[in-house]
């Protein structure tokens, strides 16, 4: 993995935390889409037609659904059976769980587009048509619809990766949907959904180390949702001495047997609060773990990367930085009962340490 990579712009970041505490604790949809945010409308519609799904996509974005598909017909008038038209109607009827709509939309899309030869817009109809299929139970020919955009018209997309892993997922081919998690990763490691799969996975399956990493590193990027605490509260789990470490996990049991063993930190810390020992714990792994990673006593197998190239060291500097404890309350904002005063008066602090993170 490039080490140029960085962590999402800390004041847009922060600001999204300040909606996540006014707005709801909700669970995110489970397909996401790759879009065609990045296509040029332009070199496509007519401006007539581009005006109405211009139109159509900000009453989709306030999931008004029924109106977008409205602006959507009157673009069709326009410009018949466009791919793009077709794509957005497709997207906004999988708002409606109207997947039998969606399908149909992404297919004749698909063939519009390819008459047309328009390339670019076969792979989010493609995506599109996976994400339908998949929800009307036809996982097999999802993953053949993934697969297809991923090969051959080489997509090299998180989130196509990670719905791929759903299909997998709801096949229970855990150990492919892992793959194409880390595949997905690899490219962009600030999907928060991916890493929210992943570390739910890792830990069905006994992968300690895996599942640590991703989880934490999905806490810091979506801190306040349902699926924040239950994923803080599994954590907590994992540092407990109720934890269970699954001895067949590869080049990465030695690093599970460190983390599932954390709770013997607390003999020499009974002084300390419960969320002062999970710091403490907490700080102990992020620097324990590096440091094994360092040592030459782990094998490395082919996608490791994530786990030691990226993971590791991006916590060991958090560990090491001025910042590790607003980190540790950051990511438990879900169960912290004073946590929206904290947020309000601690704004400052907050914004230096993703400032701090965005510098590597």
């Amino acid at each position: 993995m490039k080490k140029t990579t960085r962590f999402l712009c800390c004041y847009s970041w922060f600001f999204f935390v300040i909606l996540l505490f006014i707005g709801c604790k909700g669970q995110a949809a489970p397909i996401e889409t790759l879009g065609v945010a990045t296509i040029n409308f332009g070199n496509y519609l007519s401006p007539e037609a581009e005006d109405l799904v211009r139109r159509g996509i900000e009453y989709h974005d306030v999931r008004d659904y029924n109106q977008a598909l409205h602006y959507y017909r009157e673009a069709l008038e326009f410009d018949p059976d466009h791919p793009i038209i077709l794509y957005e109607m497709g997207f906004s009827y999988v708002g409606l769980a109207d997947y039998t709509a969606a399908l149909e939309m992404a297919e004749t899309g698909i063939a519009e587009a390819q008459k047309r030869d328009y390339e670019e817009v076969i792979p989010p109809l493609l995506d599109l048509k996976g994400a339908a299929l998949d929800n009307l139970g036809r996982n097999e020919e999802a993953i053949e619809v993934y697969l297809l955009a991923l090969n051959q018209y080489g997509v090299s997309n998180t989130f196509l990766y990670y719905n791929l892993a759903i299909s997998y997922y709801r096949l229970d081919r855990r150990e492919d949907a892992v793959r194409a998690l880390t595949r997905g990763l690899l490219i962009n490691p600030n999907h928060a959904s991916s890493n929210y799969l992943l570390g739910s996975i890792s830990f069905e399956e006994g992968m300690v180390t895996q599942a640590f990493y991703a989880i934490c590193y999905f806490l810091l990027l979506e801190p306040n949702t349902e699926r924040a605490a239950q994923s803080y509260n599994t954590i907590l789990h994992m540092l407990s001495e109720n934890a269970v470490v699954t001895p067949s996990n590869g080049a990465f049991s030695v690093s599970d047997m460190i983390i599932t063993a954390a709770f013997n930190q607390d003999e020499n810390n009974t002084h300390l609060s419960d969320g002062e020992k999970t710091r403490f714990k907490l700080h102990y792994l992020f620097t324990n773990l590096d440091e094994l990673k360092n040592s030459g006593n782990i094998e490395r197998s082919d996608g490791d990367e994530l786990w030691w190239d990226y993971f590791s060291p991006f916590f060991y500097r958090i560990a090491r930085s001025e910042y590790f404890n607003i980190f540790c309350r950051y990511i438990g904002l879900s169960v912290d009962p004073n946590a929206h005063e904290w947020i309000q008066n601690g704004r400052e602090e907050i914004e230096g340490f993703f400032e701090w993170l965005n510098v590597f």
